[in-house]
């Protein structure tokens, strides 16, 4: 079965985010994405319970967004989320 994020592969084997992780990310992620989304686009680096949890504390991303049962965000405010949990690094 093909990964249907395929850029997480950097995360783990060359053991860094670039750039081009988030740009692959603004790419392929849907405008509102579910915790689970979420959770899978990362690889599980960020588990929809931390999701769940970092929101209760109110340090989750903003937007946030709620049908039913079901708790999502904006690709956006998820990305700018990302962002400020993981380091980012230039290669040279």
């Amino acid at each position: 079965m093909q990964q249907k994020f395929p850029h997480i592969d950097s995360v783990f084997t060359q053991g860094f985010v670039t750039e081009d992780f988030f740009k692959t990310l603004e790419r392929e992620l849907p405008p509102m994405v579910s915790r689970a989304e979420a959770s899978r686009a990362t690889g599980g680096l960020i588990s929809a319970k931390t999701l769940s949890n970092n929101d209760a504390l109110h340090i989750g991303p903003c937007g946030k967004i709620r049908v039913g049962s079901k708790v999502g965000y904006t690709r956006e405010s998820f990305i700018a989320y990302l962002r400020s949990k993981l380091k980012t690094y230039t290669l040279q």
